[in-house]
């Protein structure tokens, strides 16, 4: 596999274009210094090889710590950028996801840095500032904790509310429209009682400089950040990224489904998964599409205390910088292995220890991309690690961690070992503990055509199974055109042995879905899917459709959903479960003496009114 990787000393700025420009002059440090040398390149592309991984961007970034002060990039590239079989470059767009959050909470600081805005309120924004007195969207299910919650709880994820990733849908509205959705949602901690790691906080925080400025939060983070810094590529708009011919493909794995041993196909999602107009709601949480390099200048800042590594110009107030790394919530309170600490969790920043170096740190991922930001405060060291393959977090932390041994002369861990180990015994695992549908089921309490209908919630929006025909069963009227899409005989054809399994097919659009497959248990019990294809998409925008071109993603996801009968007056409905809200680790579940109280999400039967109903 063709590695390409350049070294140059970060000190040649161009005042007239705010440009990077790479110098024709011998390196600040020599060949045998360097850290992305050829037995990195060597890991690298083994890794890659190893598990069919499509691409890997890496950037480290040091600050010389004699009087010259002089900063120094490496790039490392690997892989396949795209479908074609573009190269990956230190020019490379990939979707940071949540590595995004950061330039979310610093957006933050500099509003509260913001004395202009401080003399027009009134009142200064403060880190404890409680945020119904800004938002007027903003409201919980409960009140003691919704009139509570203060912009530090938020950015800290420690608010009560568990990640309800699945009720980002499009909205007409954007932003505001979700804010006001939340108080539909169902808490599971009270607040400042557990970290429980949020988008849905992100998201709202994104909604100030709208708010308080009357400007876009993309916008504001261009002027602020991007722009200051020489981002130039750096975007939130998916447009923008496709038309630069730099975005890479995500690659994902269609028909994937660990629980019966099928490792799926490897495809480049095409196009992004978000599409043009879509990107808003997201942005605050896991918009920035972004490369390696821009992000080696993000990366030579933060470590610079806020201040441009060329100039030396404050970008980021330093107490602000320092505010957003300091911890706040236990993220982890054990250490996963013994060369690492337990972990705090700041504003967009896990905080913890690698063999007695402290480090900053955040993951993301988005539908076929993993990334991986974070520096050692102390050493003048950043590393940048993005993969565009949705199996390539393991790759990513046993390469960052390879760096750093050797940047620190330590003996390396064979980490790739460790991380290839869990990841196939976490798959074994997951098959074992899989509990068999019973011989004999037992039938649910009403029949599959009553099951039907339309329920709603007020954040998740409506939900209409439609039952599938077995053997001895027959498709009604209403769902047919449904259960002969192409997509969904695709599901359903996903694995033979379920096929005489009586199974609902729910068409449910979402960021990151398009079905909910119920796979009948026992009883009035089903097992849920949360599926996702880009099959509509791409045929409306003129791919090809079908014969490896389109992916269907989702089919090991195992939550559970139940069926209610109507009982004392109330509607019935499909109660979910199983962590479908994703909480917390250490929270406790719900409880309560029928299914629907018991419920983390509600579905109620549609009626009239009620069609907002969010108890």
């Amino acid at each position: 596999m063709k590695t390409w990787h350049r070294l140059f000393p970060l000190f040649v700025f161009s005042a007239s274009t705010n440009a990077l420009q790479v110098p024709f002059q011998q390196p600040l440090l020599q060949p045998s210094t360097r850290l992305i040398a050829p037995d990195i390149d060597a890991f690298v592309n083994n890794e890659l090889d190893r598990w069919n991984s499509s691409g890997l961007s890496v950037a480290v970034v040091r600050q010389d710590t004699t009087a010259s002060g002089k900063w120094d990039v490496e790039f490392g590239s690997y892989g396949v950028a795209q479908a074609d079989g573009t190269l990956v470059t230190p020019d490379t767009l990939f979707a940071i996801a949540s590595n995004s959050k950061l330039f979310t909470a610093l957006s933050v600081g500099l509003l509260i840095k913001n004395e202009s805005l401080a003399a027009e309120r009134g009142q200064r924004l403060r880190w404890d500032t409680k945020i119904k007195d800004v938002l007027d969207e903003w409201k919980l299910m409960d009140p003691v904790v919704s009139d509570g919650v203060t912009i530090q709880d938020m950015l800290s994820h420690r608010t009560g509310l568990p990640r309800h990733d699945y009720s980002g849908i499009q909205r007409q509205g954007g932003v505001s429209e979700m804010i006001s959705t939340m108080r539909y949602l169902r808490l599971s901690a009270e607040l400042r009682e557990q970290y429980q790691y949020n988008n849905l906080m992100y998201e709202t925080l994104s909604q100030l400089p709208r708010t308080l400025l009357n400007q876009s939060f993309e916008s504001y983070v261009a002027e602020h950040m991007f722009k200051p810094l020489g981002m130039h590529s750096s975007t939130y708009s998916v447009a923008e990224a496709e038309a630069s011919g730099l975005l890479s493909h995500g690659y994902q794995y269609d028909m994937q489904d660990h629980l019966y041993g099928k490792n799926g196909t490897r495809v480049a999602t095409v196009p992004y998964f978000q599409r043009p107009g879509e990107e808003g709601i997201w942005a605050g949480a896991a918009g920035v599409l972004t490369s390696a390099k821009d992000l080696s200048l993000w990366a030579a800042m933060l470590l610079n205390k806020g201040r441009h590594p060329f100039s030396n110009e404050t970008i980021i107030p330093e107490d602000v910088v320092d505010h957003v790394a300091t911890g706040v919530s236990v993220a982890l309170g054990k250490a996963a292995y013994p060369e690492l600490s337990p972990a705090v969790y700041g504003c967009a920043q896990d905080r913890y220890s690698y063999r007695g170096h402290e480090l900053l740190e955040h993951g993301g991922s988005n539908p076929g991309f993993k990334t991986q930001v974070l520096r050692f405060p102390n050493d003048n060291l950043a590393i940048v690690v993005l993969s565009n393959d949705e199996n390539g977090n393991h790759i990513m932390d046993s390469v960052k961690w390879r760096i750093a041994d050797k940047a620190f002369g330590l003996e390396p861990i064979d980490w790739a070992k460790r991380y290839g180990d869990k990841f196939l015994d976490g798959m074994k695992k997951n098959r074992e503990e899989v509990t068999p549908r019973p011989a004999a089921p037992k039938p649910p309490t009403t029949s599959w055509s009553e099951m039907e209908g339309t329920f709603t919630h007020g954040a998740y929006g409506p939900l209409r199974p439609c039952f599938v025909a077995t053997s001895s069963s027959g498709l009604t009227d209403a769902c047919t055109s449904i259960i002969q899409d192409r997509v969904v005989q695709r599901i359903l054809s996903a694995e033979p042995s379920l096929a005489e399994v009586p199974t609902f097919i729910v068409p449910f659009k979402g960021f990151f879905s398009t079905h909910l497959r119920f796979l009948h248990f026992d009883a009035n019990l089903f097992n849920v899917s949360y599926i996702w294809s880009n099959a509509e998409v791409r045929e409306k925008e003129g791919f090809a459709v079908g014969a490896g071109g389109d992916v269907i993603t989702g089919l090991d996801d195992r939550y559970v959903v139940e069926w209610v009968d109507a009982e004392d007056g109330g509607a019935s409905g499909w109660a979910f479960s199983g962590d479908f809200w994703g909480k917390g680790g250490e929270v406790r579940e719900r409880e309560g003496p029928t299914p629907r109280e018991r419920a983390e999400v509600w579905f109620a039967r549609s009626v009239g009114q009620d069609a907002r109903r969010w108890e």
